[in-house]
């Protein structure tokens, strides 16, 4: 129950409506539009960019509502880690973002591999994230920052994660279990 006596309700969304939404958003600011208030308290994504200068992540999403930790060359120490593993266990953040930009001052910078580098780097140090990850509840994605033409382009990990087969059995062939 909330404050008022009604029943509380909690907004759950998918990783990918969560990646339409961001991708909405983004489109909403390179055409100039205002951004679009959030309706609820759990945000959209939970985002680790870059602290090198360059327009802040809820800037880039034009508006939508996202948990944004920023570190100095998407470095994961533990109160950044920390912080996205609270986004995405206690806020409910069903998509995690890395966002590098191409033109980063910083050494090693935060490209594509420095993105790339981070998306691993997160789910091998926490097992928190990487059992969100896992069972769909959170999706993890990285893109890239364009200051030049304001423009995001997605950034594909380098291997996928190996695919989970589940293990079925052969229902018995009748014709064997006959005795003769």
């Amino acid at each position: 129950m909330d404050a008022t006596g009604s029943p509380s309700q909690v907004w759950q969304t998918s990783p990918s409506f969560a990646l339409a939404r961001l991708r909405a958003g983004h489109h909403r600011f390179r055409a100039g539009g205002l951004p679009v208030p959030s309706a609820g308290a759990t945000p959209v994504a939970a985002v680790l960019s870059c602290a090198d200068p360059q327009p802040e992540a809820v800037t880039v999403f034009g508006g939508v509502d996202v948990y944004a930790v920023r570190t100095a060359g998407l470095q994961v120490g533990p109160a950044a880690l920390g912080s996205l593993e609270y986004a995405v266990a206690r806020l409910g953040a069903p998509l995690l973002v890395v966002l590098g930009h191409a033109s980063c001052s910083l050494a090693g910078g935060s490209g594509p591999d420095r993105v790339r580098a981070t998306l691993t780097a997160l789910r091998r140090r926490s097992p928190l994230l990487d059992q969100a990850v896992r069972s769909g509840r959170c999706g993890i994605h990285g893109m890239i920052w364009h200051d030049a033409d304001r423009l995001l382009n997605e950034v594909r990990p380098a291997l996928p994660p190996p695919a989970r087969r589940a293990c079925r059995l052969r229902p018995p062939n009748n014709a064997s279990m006959r005795s003769h």
